[in-house]
């Protein structure tokens, strides 16, 4: 009789321990699930940045064959330097020339209705902000550090799906 007792006490016990489990991997599925409503991160808004931080620009802070990337201009205008050859600061040059950039980056994507960029220090101020149409769907985001000076500089894109 002892022995019936003891099997029937060591089943509700493995019975509690998969309750336990069960509940807490629910737990976690509902968290890792549920839309808190920020940025997701998206491969493709990430390589969209990527791009962009690469892309040549016609200004050139030192010398003329020296043209900056953009990741260079954000370092530039942080640190309120010059575009040698355009007589204009680096801006001045960033805020015309970047929404026009990614505002062709974005129309060979047909499903972005709307996106926005966004620089500014870490922690900090926003310095400059792009932005172009209106969100009425689902977005995703990506965000780069670029450091100057020992700052960290941030930029981040958001896309927004029609």
């Amino acid at each position: 009789m002892k022995l019936k007792d003891r099997g029937q006490q060591e089943i509700v016990g493995f019975v509690l321990i998969v309750v336990v489990v069960m509940v807490a991997l629910m737990v976690f599925l509902i968290i890792s699930v549920r839309d808190s409503g920020e940025d997701v991160d998206s491969v493709g808004v990430a390589n969209m940045l990527d791009v962009l931080i690469k892309t040549t620009s016609d200004c050139a802070v030192v010398a003329e064959p020296k043209y900056d990337s953009f990741e260079d201009l954000f370092k530039s205008c942080y640190d309120d330097e010059s575009c040698s050859n355009l007589e204009r600061s680096a801006c001045e040059y960033l805020n015309e020339s970047l929404g026009v950039v990614v505002s062709s980056m974005v129309k060979s994507e047909a499903m972005i209705g709307a996106w926005e960029v966004d620089f500014s220090v870490r922690d900090g101020k926003g310095i400059l902000k792009w932005d172009e149409g209106n969100c009425t769907g689902s977005f995703s985001g990506a965000s780069r550090t670029i450091v100057s000076g020992g700052r960290s500089l941030v930029v981040r894109m958001r896309a927004c799906y029609i």
